[in-house]
């Protein structure tokens, strides 16, 4: 486990990774077979990103459709779900460091008072707590909600707030911890209560423009590059999820190809990405969760004990999951996303493909 960092440091230097050697090449089809293994589990479909000095190279296996028999697309957008979370963290950090909020002040220091009325710790906890989910504020993503989850959009910052107005804390800001949909619901008034415009106009005038990422959008309605259905709800693994609109909001809005979605990670995190001055901020403050594990500023930041430091980030409504995962040195950037119900599944695979990357090239 040691020897991961020069290993990989090593594979950099010393290998190629294009398009063209990843398609004739030993690492290429011991990542289709790892992918593979994946859909063994009963997953319909994958796509994944791996990119490695530079190059992405994405590999879609499996079935976008199970009843049409659609192969996979690499290009089609995906339901990020709350990896979108890093796109309203970087609006927040933005605003921030160009001084027009300050994340130890609270939303209630900028939002209409109507709309926060009765929501538990919006008048107490700072901006920096709800970016990394030690605010205390409930979760409105409880088992309520998502048995009412439908084909009509419902995760607006009115909905999902009034279906927790009135409940108490979870905890006091700062003495506690719990990852919370609604944090990031706030973050998302925040944002356009101090500039006047919508949030995805924020996306795009600060990250999807300037980025030039064509295949990003946030609260998509009807795009023909949506095309992957989902699998799985409330238990029953076959149930199809493509006609439930659960991908929208501030918490978990942005639909994005995996190539665009690892142009976002290294803008945010490679050290001359175009936005990482956002991506230092996010990194700056940590919470500690123990075994190397800290919750940043929006990204969850590992230290690993090969040495290897990542931010990452996950994704999961019904149907869809997603993991990012962003090497900070050297330059490695893994997407996972999988049409299936089963988070763990993306997790272990972005992990494994992380450390197929480590080992020796012949």
């Amino acid at each position: 486990m040691s020897l991961i960092r020069p290993l990989l440091t090593a594979l950099l230097a010393g290998f190629s990774v294009t398009a063209a050697a990843y398609a004739q090449s030993p690492l290429d089809a011991q990542i289709e077979a790892r992918i593979d293994e994946t859909l063994a589990e009963g997953i319909a479909g994958a796509v994944v990103l791996v990119e490695a000095g530079g190059e992405p190279h994405v590999y879609a296996r499996g079935r976008a459709d199970r009843a049409q028999g659609t192969p996979m697309p690499e290009g089609a957008l995906l339901r990020l779900a709350s990896v979108g979370k890093l796109y309203t963290a970087a609006i927040i950090h933005r605003l921030a460091l160009d001084g027009q909020i300050d994340l130890d002040r609270t939303a209630a220091d900028y939002v209409a008072p109507e709309l926060i009325a009765g929501i538990a710790n919006a008048d107490i906890a700072s901006l920096r707590q709800l970016l990394n989910h030690s605010a205390g504020v409930p979760d409105y993503y409880d088992e309520a909600w998502e048995a009412q989850v439908g084909t009509t959009p419902r995760n607006t910052a009115q909905i999902t707030l009034d279906h927790i107005r009135g409940r108490p804390a979870d905890y006091a800001p700062g003495e506690g911890y719990g990852y919370s949909n609604s944090h990031y619901q706030l973050l998302g008034l925040v944002a356009e209560a101090v500039t006047d415009e919508p949030l995805g106009t924020l996306m795009e005038r600060m990250i999807f423009a300037p980025l030039n990422l064509q295949a990003t959008g946030f609260d998509i309605e009807d795009d023909p590059r949506n095309t992957i259905h989902g699998y799985g709800r409330l238990g029953d693994d076959t149930v199809d999820t493509f006609a439930l609109r659960d991908n929208n909001g501030a918490d978990g809005g942005v639909m994005a190809s995996a190539v665009d979605t690892a142009r976002f990670l290294n803008a945010l995190f490679a050290s001359d990405g175009a936005l990482s001055d956002i991506g230092t901020a996010m990194l700056s403050d940590r919470l500690d969760r123990g075994d190397g594990r800290y919750r940043a500023l929006g990204p969850l930041y590992v230290e690993h004990e090969s040495g290897l430091s990542l931010a990452t980030h996950s994704g999961f409504i019904d149907g869809y999951v997603t993991t990012a995962v962003r090497v900070l040195s050297p330059d490695v950037t893994i997407i996972v996303h999988l049409n299936g119900s089963q988070p763990q599944l993306a997790g272990s695979l972005a992990r494994d493909l992380l450390f197929i990357l480590a080992a020796p090239q012949d």
